[in-house]
């Protein structure tokens, strides 16, 4: 099994269909950032990794109305 990494603009439109209301808020606690400077960052405003792969991780196992509509 090969490794292999996944592109930032991948984790962030993941993130855009998956996010909650509160996911900024938990992200910046988290990451010890800012509210605002996460929201950039998921926006595309900014660039910082480790908030982005804080992001991914948590909403990867979510289910997104697209993957509800692709399963009927």
């Amino acid at each position: 099994m090969s490794f292999r990494l996944l592109p930032t603009a991948y984790k962030l439109v993941k993130f855009a269909e998956a996010k909650r209301f509160n996911d900024v808020t938990i992200i910046a606690n988290e990451t010890g950032y800012s509210a605002s400077h996460v929201s950039n960052v998921l926006y595309g405003r900014r660039n910082n990794e480790s908030i982005v792969n804080k992001a991914y991780r948590l909403i990867k196992d979510r289910q997104t109305n697209l993957t509800i509509l692709a399963r009927a």
